[in-house]
């Protein structure tokens, strides 16, 4: 089943410094600002199409850390997310110079198409989620299939320790 674990993610604690040395402090395709964790849905859909990445709930877009108002309502709001798109996501609670932030770990999904809820394909376009249509969504499975058996080892020739 993928949702977050039954009990409480352990709190890691950080430095307003650190966190960003750790996190950078401009969004981009691996990474996302959000205020509240109302909107993650289609963030974990481009970003599991895409190469994975990770969402900070408690970070407003003029990185602020604005903090999770409610940590419990963040961490119910992602994995009826996790349920909803079947992605595994991984979750740590930070406090980051006092302040509540949620991390959100989404990896990348390879042997699937991940959606949202009404059928939208979406991928991360530097900081923004971009929906596919049309032929768009066979080129861009067919170019992530291409791209993962390219760097796949076990794909294309075998080769043997002697070789």
């Amino acid at each position: 089943m993928h949702l977050l674990p039954r009990r409480r993610p352990p709190l890691v604690r950080l430095s307003r410094r650190t966190f960003w040395r750790r996190y950078g402090r401009l969004e981009h395709e691996r990474l996302e600002f959000k205020r509240s964790a109302a909107h993650v849905q289609e963030s974990v859909v481009g970003m599991a199409m895409a190469r994975g990445g990770t969402i900070l709930v408690g970070v407003g877009d003029d990185r602020r850390l604005v903090g999770c108002a409610s940590v419990q309502d963040a961490l119910d709001r992602v994995g009826k997310v996790a349920m909803e798109t079947d992605v595994e996501l991984r979750v740590r609670l930070l406090r980051v110079g006092g302040v509540p932030v949620v991390a959100v770990e989404v990896p990348a999904v390879r042997d699937r198409v991940v959606t949202t809820p009404d059928g939208r394909v979406l991928r991360r376009v530097g900081s923004a989620n971009q929906p596919l249509r049309g032929d768009a969504v066979a080129r861009f499975v067919r170019a992530r299939d291409a791209a993962g058996a390219s760097t796949d080892p076990s794909a294309g020739t075998s080769r043997t320790c002697a070789q």
